[in-house]
C-alpha cells in the first residue's frame, strides 16, 4: 500500500461505511467509472479482493477490513497533521485527543478539562463522548491519547490510573411504587420494564450481567442512547432506568420523576484513565494525566 493516495484512500472508507459504491463516489465528487477504478487499482495493489459484490451492495472482505482499518488510521494521522499545523499559526502548543465515557464527563471529568482549559489555553482538548469499548478501540487505533472509562476486567496494553467512582441510582415515575422508598435491590426490579441504555455501554453490560446471575433476563421495553432520554422515556411511564446518580439528580428535578438509591454493592464503580503502554504519551498529553489524577478542582 505504498503507492495509495489519500482520495483513493477516502473513498475505499466510503465504500466501506455507505457499502454503496455509487453512493461512496458521489460522497467524494467522482465519477462512478472512476471510483470504479480507483478500486480496482488499489485491488490489484494489495493482490486480493477487497469487497464482496453482494446483490444489494457491497461487504469487506477479510484483506478488505484491513485495508479500511488501514486508511481510517492514515487519514486520521494525515488530518492530525493539518490541525497541528493550523494550531502553530494560531498559537496552541499542544494537543490532546480525550474519550470517554458519560459516567466520567457527568460525575467530574467536564468540571476537571474545563479548569484545565482555563489554566492551560494553549493546549487544546479534542473530547469524545464514547462508550468504554469504543475507547479501548480508539487506543488501540492510536486516534486517542487518554481513555476514560469505567473500571471492568484487567487490560492489557494500556496503563491505568484510578480516577474518581460514581454510583448507580434508580429512576422511577413519579407514581411507581418504588418512588417513595430509602432504596431498592436488583431483585426488587426484575418484574419491571427497563429502559436500558445501548448494549456497548458499561451499565447495561454491568445491569444485564448481575441480572443473568439472578438467573432472570432483563425486560427492556425501550433502548435508548442518552442518560437524557432515558429519564424522558421514565417520565412518560415507559419503564425504570439504571444510570450515574450525578447524571439523574438534575434530570429527575427538571423532570419530576424520583431517584432511589440502588443497595447493591456493585453499584459503586471506579472511573479509570488509561493510556496506551506502547507509546510515550507527549507533553500536553502527560500534563493532563498529571491534573486530572489531583483531586477534584472547584468550576
Amino acid at each position: 500500500m505504498l503507492r495509495h493516495d489519500m482520495t483513493s484512500l477516502r473513498l475505499f472508507v466510503a465504500i466501506c461505511e455507505y457499502r454503496n459504491l455509487s453512493r461512496a463516489a458521489e460522497s467524494m465528487n467522482l465519477a462512478l467509472s472512476a471510483a470504479s477504478r480507483r478500486l480496482k487499482l488499489m485491488e490489484q495493489e494489495v493482490g486480493a479482493p477487497l469487497v464482496r459484490r453482494l446483490p444489494h451492495g457491497f461487504e469487506p472482505t477479510a484483506a478488505g477490513f484491513s485495508v479500511f482499518r488501514y486508511a481510517q488510521m492514515v487519514l486520521h494521522l494525515g488530518d492530525q497533521l493539518s490541525a497541528s499545523i493550523a494550531d502553530l499559526g494560531a498559537g496552541v502548543r499542544g494537543r490532546v485527543r480525550v474519550f470517554a465515557s458519560s459516567s466520567a464527563l457527568v460525575q467530574r471529568l467536564a468540571a476537571d478539562l474545563a479548569a484545565f482549559a482555563r489554566e492551560h489555553p494553549e493546549i487544546r482538548i479534542d473530547l469524545e463522548e464514547r462508550p468504554t469499548a469504543d475507547t479501548l478501540e480508539a487506543l488501540d487505533r492510536k486516534i486517542a491519547d487518554i481513555g476514560v472509562i469505567v473500571r471492568g476486567a484487567p487490560l492489557t496494553g494500556l496503563v491505568t490510573y484510578p480516577y474518581t467512582k460514581d454510583r448507580l441510582g434508580v429512576a422511577v415515575h413519579k407514581a411507581s411504587r418504588f418512588a417513595k422508598a430509602e432504596g431498592v435491590t436488583l431483585g426488587d426490579l426484575l418484574d419491571e420494564d427497563f429502559v436500558a441504555l445501548d448494549v456497548g455501554t458499561a451499565v447495561h453490560r454491568l445491569i444485564d450481567e448481575k441480572v443473568r446471575a439472578l438467573g432472570r433476563i432483563l425486560k427492556v421495553r425501550v433502548q435508548v442512547r442518552s442518560f437524557e432520554v432515558m429519564c424522558q422515556m421514565v417520565a412518560h411511564g415507559l419503564g425504570i432506568g439504571i444510570l450515574p446518580e450525578a447524571a439523574l439528580r438534575p434530570l429527575a428535578e427538571a423532570l419530576g420523576i424520583a431517584l432511589v438509591r440502588l443497595d447493591e454493592p456493585w453499584a459503586e464503580r471506579d472511573l479509570d484513565l488509561v493510556t496506551a503502554a506502547d507509546r510515550e504519551p507527549n507533553e500536553a498529553t502527560s500534563l493532563l494525566i498529571r491534573t486530572l489524577r489531583k483531586p477534584m478542582v472547584a468550576c
